[in-house]
């Protein structure tokens, strides 16, 4: 990455205290240390009617999905919680099943507030340095050994791995 310190040389700017650098393909991001990113949001299932067969499930198929992950990869969790701005609309084909959803709707609308869970996982790629990327070229045969090093590559492994992570999750 460029050297910005030759230009400036006191951090004054919010965009010299972020790390980013670049946007190199949809929803990827280049990190000024030449790392990818990837943020990722979902909703979990509700912790508190889940049953332990669920949660254990839940947990089985995240460890699936994040111990594939080599070295260089950073992982980072956030949860976020919001109330509930209002009950969804809904319609049903038969007055049972609309009188079940009108109970429902009372309850949610009654004194007690509801809240909602949003997760973000943002997984952080480290391409591998260039001696030991020239290393492995070297011992593996492929049509990317010609000695150069493409950053085209390191974007392909990094989307790659991230959209494997993503069909995993989502089982």
């Amino acid at each position: 990455m460029l050297n910005l310190s030759e230009y400036r040389s006191k951090a004054d700017r919010l965009a010299d205290h972020l790390p980013w650098a670049a946007l190199v393909a949809p929803g990827i991001v280049l990190n000024k240390d030449g790392s990818f990113q990837r943020t990722l949001r979902f909703r979990g299932p509700d912790l508190e009617s889940a049953t332990e067969a669920e949660l254990v499930g839940i947990c089985a198929r995240a460890n699936n999905a994040l111990r594939r992950l080599g070295s260089g990869w950073a992982l980072f969790f956030e949860a976020e919680r919001t109330e509930a701005l209002g009950y969804p609309n809904s319609h049903f084909p038969d007055a049972a099943s609309w009188l079940v959803d009108e109970e429902r709707r009372a309850a949610f609308e009654g004194k007690v507030a509801h809240y909602e869970s949003r997760y973000h996982l943002t997984l952080v790629f480290m391409p591998p340095p260039d001696a030991q990327a020239r290393a492995e070229s070297a011992l593996v045969d492929s049509h990317y050994s010609r000695g150069e090093r493409d950053w085209r590559q390191d974007l392909a492994r990094f989307r790659d791995e991230t959209n494997r992570v993503l069909d995993l999750f989502s089982g």
